[in-house]
């Protein structure tokens, strides 16, 4: 059975949103969202926490005990710092004082509070079935801001930033195109031994819009709020 690590990354520092991960979304941390997420996947095998915060690590603390709280260097929580350095850490860490080596890695975003086990088991199970190196959860681009539709100003005239349109208007003329959503990765640890995360054989698993919400501004935190009161 393949081992496989699912890594929470949550350090303290967020200019847009002070606090970020232990803000109230109904009642409730962020953080907590991806952590009951995490818990519910059936394909991860351990969880970890990625924090400097304080606050994150004592409220992680007090769940499972497949989840493994991993306090981060202040050189590795900056603005700058990469994902690959946390992931690298943690790894590092769970060998030295756990003993513990994995398969694959899957980092769950903790500013996507709609994220479910299902589907970080999903992007697990796409990742294995297409035998790529890392797989992603991406979203549907709206019709609205397909890139066939993205355009320049020169002289004040539109000027297609791509290619024309060339009549094709309607969604049923545009082929879907895709973006990364930012809730689920997961990585082969051969990848990450090439100090990789991600590269050209990524697979994909398409998240519904409803659930590819991604929390950057106080406003993506108001409209969570005004999704989970309406549902």
């Amino acid at each position: 059975m393949d081992k496989i690590l699912g890594i929470i990354p949550a350090r303290a520092g967020s200019k847009r949103i002070p606090g970020k991960n232990m803000r109230l979304l109904n009642g409730k941390p962020l953080v907590a969202y991806a952590l009951e997420a995490a818990l519910n996947s059936e394909k991860l095998t351990s969880i970890a926490v990625s924090s400097d915060d304080d606050s994150v690590l004592n409220l992680a603390s007090q769940l499972k005990d497949r989840l493994y709280c991993i306090r981060r260097p202040q050189q590795l929580s900056a603005d700058q710092s990469t994902a690959l350095e946390y992931v690298q850490h943690s790894l590092e860490y769970l060998a030295q004082h756990h003993s513990l080596h994995f398969d694959r890695i899957v980092i769950v975003q903790a500013t996507s509070p709609f994220t479910s086990g299902a589907d970080i088991d999903a992007v697990i199970q796409c990742l294995i079935q297409t035998k790529a190196d890392c797989a992603v959860s991406v979203r549907k681009v709206p019709h609205d801001l397909h890139p066939l539709k993205f355009k320049r100003i020169e002289n004040g005239i539109l000027v297609p930033l791509i290619e024309s349109e060339n009549g094709r208007m309607a969604s049923h003329q545009l082929d879907p195109v895709y973006v990364r959503n930012g809730a689920v990765y997961a990585i082969n640890i051969e990848l990450i031994r090439k100090n990789q995360l991600l590269n050209d054989r990524c697979a994909a698993y398409e998240m519904p819009e409803e659930r590819s919400l991604d929390i950057n501004t106080e406003m993506d935190l108001q409209f969570a709020q005004f999704l989970m009161q309406a549902s």
